[in-house]
């Protein structure tokens, strides 16, 4: 009996562990989970954010939109604007087969997506352009209980 309980306990973490959405983390690649920073030119960068099967298409654009006026300010800039966005999303399709005995089965067909946002950003050291990259960041981070 305390086997199966062990065995449950881990199962509970497992899932817990495999179910968690992607975090505001940066990622090791382009290609990487979580948000990866370019320098197109001085004042010109490349977002990108690469969420998980569990992140939401929502989560994954905040996220961009939140690295993007990080970098702003890390680079002495106030404002930004969009100057290109790209929705680069994945779909994987997976079919599974459950065998019932000898004369029937069921097939299901499972879709599972990989959110990725890329965006280019022109940023501004004045109040000129479209967002503000201190509000932005403030809001977005409240929105989703990150720490500053």
């Amino acid at each position: 009996m305390k086997n199966l309980k062990n065995l449950f306990i881990f199962f509970f973490m497992f899932l817990l562990v495999s179910c968690s959405s992607t975090s505001y983390i940066k990622a090791k690649s382009p290609t990487g989970e979580g948000y990866y920073d370019f320098t197109l030119q001085q004042d010109m960068y490349e977002i990108s954010f690469n969420g998980n099967s569990n992140t939401s298409q929502i989560m994954a654009q905040d996220f961009a939109l939140l690295r993007a006026a990080e970098t702003c300010l890390e680079n002495g800039y106030k404002t930004f604007d969009l100057v290109t966005t790209k929705d680069n999303t994945k779909t994987e399709m997976d079919s599974y087969t459950n065998y019932y005995g000898r004369y029937y089965s069921s097939t299901q067909i499972v879709s599972t997506t990989y959110p990725k946002i890329v965006l280019i950003i022109k940023c501004s050291k004045e109040n000129n352009l479209t967002f503000i990259a201190e509000e932005i960041k403030t809001n977005l981070r409240k929105k989703y209980n990150l720490e500053n």
